[in-house]
């Protein structure tokens, strides 16, 4: 497939892969109404930047992020669109649990494209996006045109609808899309002569073959032994913690995205790829490594265990009570499950289990802990009605970390405000008096990404953890140890510990563990959001 990536017709990219009620289109028009904006870190760079990124994480690591990052500037452009086009195909599942809209192969239809780039030989687009066309106005076979911006001043765009996706969890309302489309019905009366002046390939003529997936199989070499991985998610910590961590002990064969911008048209042939969000059935795999949206990780595990494969999911495990219900049942009953809080293997546990004796028992843990998040662009996926508040999003580590190192005892009290701006305040207490305090908030700014500031105190022994790297014990006027890590250094330690369990035959993490974390996460994010929610229709 062809995409327009800054001003330049580039083929070679996969197709976007029609699921879940989804539509195929062939546009034979595509006009450009505006950025869609804010959604992705967008790093601005500098000398500055980079001399902090490097004493702070090293120069491997920088090395992998910046590359990562470069890879990722076709993928951060993204635009609003509307135009005319014929439908190629369309699945027949539904959208928000009713019959999704049907479009038959080739109808003429009008589009709007709230989150792409800026023209594409073909899109797979959400049919509440489509409108059939009214008489006189009909997509004509022929090449691709593309205009850069309207000759008519289009309606205001409606914030909802920029950078919309339907894995949002958002509501669409339907009126935006039927304003755009009665405006393109006037804006649209053939080429004009500025449509032609985008390097002369504005008019794209011919089509290639819809491919959704590579058509190699690669074949593991010959004697390795090493168990087959899947990777569903190539975003950015998929590329920089686990493809480089993995690669020794597993055999990844293949890796699902379904951007095929992220993919990119020049990709390596060490392993196939496929833009569907779900499995093939015919790709057997012995490990399934779980990296996209939160709201998928626990479909995708449910799917891996039923198939018999090992699923290694990142944070959050669920984001809702059904999935950890269903999840938790199939660990019971022998699923493999391997949950990636890189906080369990940070090199300091063992430092602060010994500092704090918290293996002869005696006091308590008090564990206190104050964290700085990045500020999210106004319209990062984070922000999704569907990936919860940032308590699952990224306060889980900490309430996994405080209870893995008391090992997952009962809660008796939990507790959490939600102030404006995005602050949480939580407190929890467990049945063996163990309380942990966590204030967790975006506001401010920083050098190189998050910043936490941690202590655990418990039998006369005070331990100080500054952003994952600085820690230092002491007991009353004597300093016990101070010691500084790489905090990257949890995520090789992590993928290296989970890798090596598999190939042993470990039957993973126990479902009491999964529950304890998750439940209790869901608990505090379910007041949160209320809190948040009645905070909102108060104001209105």
């Amino acid at each position: 497939m062809r995409v327009l990536v800054a001003g330049r017709w580039s083929g070679g990219y996969l197709d976007e892969t029609a699921t879940g009620g989804l539509v195929r289109v062939r546009p034979t028009v595509w006009i450009t109404l505006g950025p869609a904006d804010g959604q992705y870190f967008v790093r601005a760079g500098g000398s500055r930047a980079l001399a902090a990124y490097t004493r702070e994480f090293g120069v491997r690591a920088v090395t992998r992020k910046a590359a990562s990052r470069l890879r990722e500037r076709d993928r951060n452009r993204r635009y609003v669109g509307i135009g005319l086009g014929v439908v190629l195909d369309a699945d027949s599942g539904t959208v928000d649990g009713e019959r999704a809209v049907p479009f038959g192969t080739g109808a003429a239809v009008a589009f709007v494209a709230p989150c792409h780039p800026a023209c594409m030989e073909r899109v797979v687009l959400d049919s509440r996006l489509l409108r059939t066309l009214a008489r006189g106005h009909q997509a004509q076979p022929g090449p691709l045109v593309y205009r850069a911006r309207p000759a008519s001043t289009p309606p205001d765009l409606d914030e909802s609808l920029i950078g919309w996706s339907p894995l949002a969890g958002a509501a669409l309302d339907p009126a935006v899309v039927d304003r755009l489309a009665s405006w393109l019905a006037a804006e649209w009366r053939g080429p004009r002569p500025d449509d032609r002046l985008l390097a002369g390939h504005n008019l794209l003529a011919g089509h290639n073959l819809v491919t959704t997936h590579d058509r190699r199989r690669p074949t593991p070499p010959a004697g390795s032994g090493r168990p087959t991985a899947t990777l569903f998610g190539l975003g950015h910590y998929a590329k920089t913690q686990i493809v480089p961590h993995v690669q020794d002990q597993l055999d990844l064969r293949r890796v699902h995205e379904i951007d095929p911008v992220q993919i990119g048209a020049r990709r390596t042939h060490r392993w196939a790829w496929d833009t569907s969000p779900t499995p093939r059935d015919d790709e057997p795999t012995d490990v399934v490594l779980i990296a996209g949206y939160h709201h998928t990780h626990a479909p995708l595990a449910v799917g891996a265990l039923r198939r018999g494969a090992v699923a290694v999911v990142e944070k959050p495990v669920v984001t809702t009570r059904e999935d950890l219900d269903e999840l938790t049942k199939l660990v019971d009953t022998g699923g493999r499950l391997f949950a990636c809080y890189q906080r369990r293997h940070a090199p300091m546990n063992a430092w602060l289990r010994t500092d704090l004796g918290l293996d002869r028992g005696g006091e308590p843990m008090l564990y206190s802990a104050v964290v700085f998040e990045e500020p999210l662009p106004r319209r990062h996926w984070y922000r999704w009605p569907a990936s919860r508040t940032r308590l699952v999003s990224n306060g889980c580590h900490w309430i996994d970390h405080f209870l893995w190192l008391n090992d997952f005892a009962a809660v008796r009290r939990s507790t959490v405000t939600a102030a404006r701006g995005g602050t949480f305040t939580v407190y929890v207490e467990l049945a063996n008096d163990a309380v942990l305090s966590l204030v967790l908030t975006s506001a401010g700014g920083s050098r190189y990404g998050l910043r936490e500031h941690t202590e655990l105190r418990a039998n006369g022994v005070t331990v100080t953890i500054v952003d994952g790297a600085r820690y230092t014990a002491e007991a009353g006027a004597r300093i016990l140890r101070r010691r500084r890590v790489n905090r990257l250094d949890s995520y090789p330690a992590m993928y290296g510990d989970i890798c090596a369990r598999i190939v042993a035959g470990d039957p993973g993490q126990d479902a009491r563990e999964i529950r304890a974390v998750a439940a209790l996460t869901l608990e505090l994010d379910a007041s949160a959001a209320a809190q948040e929610a009645a905070r909102s229709a108060a104001t209105r």
